[in-house]
């Protein structure tokens, strides 16, 4: 990609440095007629905005007032020269023919017959569906990008309470998982800390074969179960269990494990 050069042709004109045959300026823009055109009444007008090599780079304010002023010159040069109708001509990158890295637009009058521009002939059979889909896919793709995922807000384990939902936890894993008791289906316990205590974890087969000692995992959107007055984290579909590249100092004490605190179950009033 072109770097800015802030001594190129354009902004040399903008700043006086450079004559020119000035025939429009704004707060936005100056106009000029073209020192080598290629008909009479060719006009060039630029941003005086600088710092972007073409037009694309320009933010969306800066671009939206430039082409208000494009509109207005465009229609002088027309009534100016009689043209019957005029080419705007923007070029976008030097594979696009762009010579001077600073924004512009050639206003070109156009007449009967000139035959000033040969465009290419287009294809003689349509856009296939095959062809355009996954084109007009990307396109609309790249103008509505996803939204970025909020980071996510990790809490310590022992702010977790009989309520708790949406955990996001840094742990470590300190024991084995164990097989527990369960009419309804198998499932595993596994202790698991950071540095303010532990707590137990309920995990599914697939999420204790994903698991290993002595490593750390970040738990995303856990919720608490309560097992017999008991506090434990589990993750559903919702949710994940996924290597953290955070290391965390895991603190085992039992007077530390929110686990082994037994909660009284209050029926409704």
């Amino acid at each position: 990609m072109a770097q800015y050069d802030p001594e190129n042709i354009f902004s040399k004109i903008i700043d006086g440095k450079v004559p020119c045959f000035k025939v429009f300026e704004s707060k936005f823009s100056l106009a000029f007629l073209d020192a080598f055109p290629v008909v009479t009444g060719h006009t060039l007008i630029v941003p005086k905005a600088k710092g972007y090599t073409s037009f694309l780079e320009m933010p969306a304010d800066k671009a939206a007032d430039f082409l208000s002023d494009l509109q207005k010159v465009s229609a002088a040069v027309q009534e100016a020269t009689g043209a019957t109708a005029i080419n705007i001509w923007q070029n976008n990158g030097q594979d696009a023919g762009q010579t001077v890295f600073h924004p512009h637009f050639h206003i070109v009058p156009r007449f009967p017959g000139d035959n000033l521009v040969q465009y290419p002939a287009s294809k003689e059979t349509m856009i296939s569906e095959d062809e355009a889909a996954p084109l007009a896919k990307k396109i609309n793709d790249q103008l509505h990008p996803p939204k970025p995922l909020k980071k996510a807000k990790f809490v310590k384990v022992d702010s977790i309470r009989p309520d708790s939902k949406g955990l996001n936890l840094h742990l470590k894993i300190v024991e084995e998982p164990k097989e527990a008791e369960s009419k309804v289906q198998t499932f595993w316990e596994v202790l698991a800390a950071d540095a303010s205590g532990s707590v137990v974890l309920s995990l599914r087969e697939s999420q204790k074969e994903a698991i290993s000692v002595g490593k750390t995992y970040d738990i995303r959107n856990g919720g608490v179960k309560m097992v017999k007055g008991h506090v434990r984290v589990a993750v559903d579909k919702w949710g994940k269990i996924e290597p953290s590249d955070d290391d965390v100092e895991a603190l085992t004490s039992p007077e530390k494990n929110v686990s082994a605190t037994e909660y009284e179950l209050v029926p409704g009033q």
